[in-house]
């Protein structure tokens, strides 16, 4: 179906949202997420997945899927993204990595999981 620009149409409601990392090494990533949240995952619904809830109404899902592993982005929205560069020093997940501005709008610092998923986390600059 080919939406009509004209045409008037309901507004999509969202009350919440997963993003969803896969991964190959499910207790290597396991591991890294936690030591990321400093926490062990809210759930276990089933072999091979776990969810972080991070705000009242997002989510980070770990799942098995071997096939996507290393295809993922997601992106974490902070306030100090110096802290986090910090934080993340301090438990070990960064090196060398330097934050980038991009537009002058937002700080952007990438770094890898386990699998080379992309895992970035931003701070707005204006």
């Amino acid at each position: 179906m080919t939406p009509n620009p004209g045409e008037a149409r309901p507004e999509l409601v969202v009350n919440d949202i997963a993003a969803v990392v896969a991964t190959g090494r499910f207790d290597e990533a396991l591991a890294w997420y936690g030591c990321i949240f400093g926490r062990e995952p809210d759930l276990r619904p089933v072999a091979g997945v776990a969810e972080w809830q991070l705000t009242a109404t997002a989510w980070l899902q770990l799942i098995t899927d071997e096939a996507r592993a290393g295809r993922t982005a997601v992106r974490f929205g902070v306030t100090d993204l110096a802290d986090t560069r910090a934080a993340l020093a301090g438990r070990g997940l960064i090196a060398a990595a330097e934050p980038r501005v991009i537009a002058d709008l937002v700080a952007v610092l990438e770094i890898t999981d386990p699998d080379g998923n992309e895992v970035s986390f931003v701070q707005e600059l204006t």
